[in-house]
């Protein structure tokens, strides 16, 4: 944790500063902004990094892989506005080894994480 999440953590622990302030109330016409839980487990090589790189970033890991992840729907969906052509590159066709979703799971350190995406 970090000086800021020790401060957070100090102030909470007085019960005095856990009452709650006023009536509950619902935000209006203001949709859920997380609705689904997706369980997603990570190497201890992979996460060990996330948590620096969110760290990093002033982030949660939760709050900075969901960040990642929309970047990358969002870079993917520009690909299919009209008038966009994607780049296409005809030397690194898929292999079945590099569609895998788990190569990268069993990697003991970041060089061996980098050599098995490529």
């Amino acid at each position: 944790m970090n000086e800021r999440d020790d401060a957070a953590a100090a102030y909470y622990e007085d019960p005095e500063h856990r009452q709650v302030t006023g009536p509950s109330r619902r935000r209006s016409g203001a949709m859920p902004r997380l609705t689904t839980h997706v369980p997603v487990r990570f190497s201890s090589t992979v996460i060990e990094r996330v948590k620096d790189l969110a760290a990093d970033d002033g982030k949660t890991v939760s709050s900075w892989i969901r960040d990642v992840i929309e970047q990358e729907v969002l870079r993917r969906e520009k690909t299919r506005t009209v008038g966009v052509v994607p780049l296409i590159e005809w030397e690194r066709r898929p292999t079945p080894e590099r569609m895998s979703s788990t190569i990268a799971s069993s990697a003991n350190d970041m060089d061996e994480l980098q050599r098995l995406a490529g």
